[in-house]
């Protein structure tokens, strides 16, 4: 081959390369993006947000609001006491899922979290380790296998209980399988204020170097980060599901505003709020009842209180209806929100977020206090006289909340 030939070839071979390299880039990259967010719970590739490191993990910009908060559980620990995640609220821990008769994964991901603790030694982590075999992992069995990492239960519970609390614990708050035969290997990380902020790959040493990082910056942290972007692997936070019906208990949701605008409650994390259910063409309560809140708004004073109504007919209300609604009652567009989601959807927010009933023509009509971290502290029955000054007291601690309260009782007169 000539001089000529073979630079020919060189700048073809070249050519090539810069093509392949433009292909993956702009098809390929997209698509295994896409692999990737699908595989772990995403929903879009269209998320500009998303990120796919070189071991294929999927990583997601999103405001800190937007993460899951970890519902509370109790259960048993490995010396027969009884736990209670409520007692955890002000300090991160780390959940992972395990059974004592595996003898492969479960083992390795232990001592994975042994190495943890050992590095972690002076920062103040939990570490909760919760069987998913509870028939066979007893606290007697659970404590001789905690003695074999040298686990102290004041640092490093492990944790056994009714099977459906653990499967609730593990679907609802981690959205993972929890199941002896497939159970999840991820180590989730939990906040100081009981959001679900991470998750990490036990056998990725990468991952648990940053894993290791993380708890440090969390455990430093002295207020919520209300207003931060938050880098993290658990990358369904703040994406709305594709199938409601596949969500076994509606814990946050998606409605639309009478701007048209998609608005979830973990919007109004670090606000306290009122509910309430309605619709346009109500011709008794529901007029009298938004024309108490419409008045109420003048006596708020310098409360900052959104209030968010909800329609239980949106098929007749509209985004435009609802907007006109608005204007008629002299809402405060940064103060009320008139909202809507499908029939069956808004049912599910009643019973599930509010724990009310909606049906039909029949609503209730209560207004329900929101505390700033997502929880209803009570309900009120606008109409009796006595109530507004009890809801205006239950506003008024809410406000001064600076974490989340894990143990209350819920005001219902």
């Amino acid at each position: 081959m000539t001089g000529n030939s073979r630079g020919r070839s060189i700048a073809i071979g070249l050519w090539a390369c810069v093509f392949i390299a433009g292909y993956y880039v702009f098809f390929m990259q997209p698509r295994l993006n896409r692999n990737a967010n699908q595989l772990n719970g995403a929903v879009s590739t269209s998320d500009p947000n998303a990120m796919v490191s070189s071991s294929g993990a999927v990583f997601v910009t999103v405001p800190w609001k937007s993460l899951p908060d970890v519902e509370r559980f109790q259960l048993t620990d490995q010396t027969g006491a009884n736990f209670d995640s409520a007692d955890l609220n002000g300090h991160v821990y780390a959940v992972s899922f395990f059974f004592s008769s595996c003898p492969t994964i479960c083992r390795d991901l232990n001592r994975q979290l042994q190495q943890l603790g050992e590095q972690l030694r002076d920062v103040d982590v939990q570490l909760l380790t919760i069987t998913v075999d509870p028939d066979v992992d007893t606290p007697e069995v659970l404590g001789r296998y905690a003695q074999d990492f040298g686990a102290v239960p004041e640092r490093w519970r492990f944790l056994t209980g009714a099977m459906h609390r653990i499967k609730q614990l593990g679907e609802h708050s981690f959205r993972v399988i929890i199941d002896k035969a497939e159970h999840t290997d991820k180590i989730h990380i939990v906040d100081k204020w009981g959001r679900f902020r991470d998750r990490f790959q036990w056998n990725d040493p990468d991952d648990m170097k940053r894993c290791a990082v993380v708890v440090r910056e969390l455990a430093a942290e002295t207020k919520p980060p209300l207003d931060a972007e938050i880098v993290t692997r658990n990358a369904m936070a703040g994406i709305e599901p594709v199938d409601w019906d596949s969500v076994p208990w509606i814990r946050e949701f998606y409605v639309i505003d009478q701007n048209g605008k998609k608005y979830s409650s973990r919007d109004l994390t670090g606000e306290v709020w009122l509910g309430s259910f309605f619709f346009s063409t109500c011709p008794g309560v529901c007029i009298k009842q938004n024309q108490y809140l419409s008045a109420l708004q003048d006596r708020l004073g310098d409360r900052k209180l959104k209030i968010v109504s909800i329609t239980t007919d949106p098929q007749k209300d509209t985004p435009a209806v609802l907007t006109d609604y608005a204007q008629q009652l002299h809402a405060l567009p940064d103060q009320w929100l008139f909202c809507s989601a499908n029939e069956k959807l808004t049912r599910r927010i009643a019973a599930e977020f509010f724990k009310a009933s909606v049906g039909g023509d029949h609503h209730t009509s209560r207004l329900f206090v929101v505390d700033r971290w997502g929880q209803v502290r009570g309900s009120f029955d606008w109409q009796q006289p006595d109530h507004e000054a009890q809801l205006l007291a239950l506003v008024d601690q809410c406000s001064t909340e600076l974490s989340p309260v894990a143990k209350f009782n819920r005001i219902d007169p």
